[in-house]
């Protein structure tokens, strides 16, 4: 679990999930979330298609700004 400083000054807990992909946006990219918060917005994430890239998207009261449609968690073959 990871502790950060919201816009706000507020202390938000991050849990690691590292497996679940999601749409984003109106657009419905795919991406993989990386941590969600305790009320469960996204709070970092990556796109499938640019690796390594981590962004951190706008949470206002707990909810995430931008819409994420989690869609399930990634199967691993190996």
């Amino acid at each position: 679990m990871k502790t950060i400083r919201g816009w706000d000054n507020k202390i938000v807990y991050l849990h690691t999930d590292k497996n679940l992909i999601a749409h984003m946006g109106k657009k419905k990219e795919l991406v993989r979330v990386l941590t969600t918060t305790e009320t469960g917005a996204v709070g970092q994430y990556e796109l499938l298609d640019k690796p390594g890239i981590v962004f951190m998207p706008l949470i206002k009261n707990g909810k995430n700004v931008e819409f994420f449609e989690i869609l399930g968690n990634q199967l691993s073959l190996f």
